[in-house]
């Protein structure tokens, strides 16, 4: 599998999804591990587990997907929908996760939290991705947390899309 960062290979970007074998491109960044769920040799869902207190606020010390440059360069400027399809997890199953979208240097949406059900669920947000100030690309970064009041708490991922709505507003 080719397991780099998330890119809109050629679509016309309004929208990317993440799923299937392509969950294999979230990094395991911080103190996180991340479990590939497969079954009949593809990847179904991956499940993030964290301990407490072992991560940071920055999003790319966090469970991440890293955006190629292709995406940065059409989401600058835009307004965007993230939405990440989600469960608790297996084990320690968390009752919230986070999620964050940044632009690098630019800025980053905040930790957007949600209250997890029991099954899966589309859980969205929408952000306008600042405008490029400089030239390079600024690497931008989805992370994904469980939120872990105490011991350790898991949150399973079976996609994340992203939809391009439009100019920022």
């Amino acid at each position: 599998l080719s397991c780099g960062s998330v890119s809109g290979a050629g679509t016309n970007y309004q929208t990317v999804t993440v799923s299937g074998d392509d969950l294999c491109r979230m990094e395991a960044a911080g103190q996180a591990d991340i479990d590939l769920q497969r079954s009949n040799g593809s990847i179904q869902s991956t499940i993030i587990t964290v301990g407490a207190g072992l991560l940071g606020d920055r999003p790319e010390r966090n469970p991440h997907f890293r955006l190629a440059a292709d995406l940065e360069n059409v989401y600058a400027g835009s307004r965007i929908r993230v939405t990440v399809e989600a469960r608790p997890g297996p084990e320690s199953g968390a009752t919230a996760f986070e999620v964050n979208y940044s632009a690098g240097q630019e800025g980053n949406s905040g930790w957007r939290a949600f209250d997890l059900q029991p099954d899966y669920q589309a859980y969205s947000f929408t952000w306008n991705v600042p405008e490029r100030l400089i030239a390079d690309q600024a690497v931008d970064y989805l992370a994904i947390r469980p939120v872990v009041p105490e011991k350790s708490r898991t949150v399973e991922i079976r996609s994340v899309k992203f939809d391009r709505l439009g100019a920022s507003q």
